[in-house]
């Protein structure tokens, strides 16, 4: 007799409370989905769990989901008071601590954003990524640079048993191929539709895989 699994479904704290430091997450939206009531969910799952949360900011991102937020008459204050690391971009949001020139190499903008952390103390909690798509995009056609990126920037991170790191990813941005390079190193990833649920596409947990998290 088949027996058959019934999809697990839990809330965002929970989920946020499930992962282990050392993770690199994905959460893959598209251009139509409401990212920015995620976002700010996801930053409420946080502070009610008490956990510490710092940004990265990728060309000026952050400001484009605060926009969304305020102009809907939601608190922002969890983004204004929240600790953020520009990389590149020109709109100051957020409590900005440093800004990582993306003009720079890829070793380059490591030692500068490392340094920034070792100045302000920062080097538990969460960490937050936020339109690193646009990055990862400007270069789809310069394979070994996309590589660098990876090399420096993304892969020595996974493992830090200091740091959950959590990448917002615009999915519609980028090929194919790079979005199933983040899938493969990431240890979680979550797909966001229209609906206010996240579907698990992979987990360190087998029984997670299909599982919805509502927020």
């Amino acid at each position: 007799m088949v027996r058959y699994l019934t999809k697990l479904e839990i809330s965002l704290g929970e989920f946020v409370g499930r992962l282990k430091p050392g993770e690199d997450v994905l959460v893959e939206y598209s251009s139509t989905t409401p990212v920015h009531i995620l976002f700010y969910r996801f930053l409420r799952a946080l502070a009610n769990l008490g956990k510490p949360f710092m940004i990265l900011d990728e060309l000026d991102q952050l400001h484009v989901l605060r926009a969304h937020l305020k102009i809907m008459g939601l608190d922002t204050g969890l983004i204004d008071s929240a600790i953020v690391v520009k990389m590149g971009g020109i709109i100051k949001t957020g409590s900005v601590v440093g800004k990582v020139d993306l003009t720079k190499e890829p070793p380059v903008r490591k030692k500068h954003y490392e340094a920034i952390l070792a100045r302000i103390g920062e080097e538990k909690g969460f960490r937050l990524i936020v339109g690193f798509e646009k990055v990862l995009a400007s270069y789809e056609n310069d394979l070994r640079e996309k590589e660098r990126i990876f090399g420096y920037l993304v892969r020595p991170h996974l493992g830090n048993p200091e740091r959950v790191t959590v990448y917002f990813v615009n999915r519609d941005l980028i090929s194919g191929k790079t979005l199933n390079e983040l899938r493969e190193h990431c240890t979680r990833v979550l797909t966001l539709d229209k609906r206010p649920c996240l579907e698990v596409l992979k987990s360190l947990n087998i029984e997670e895989y299909g599982a919805e998290i509502k927020f």
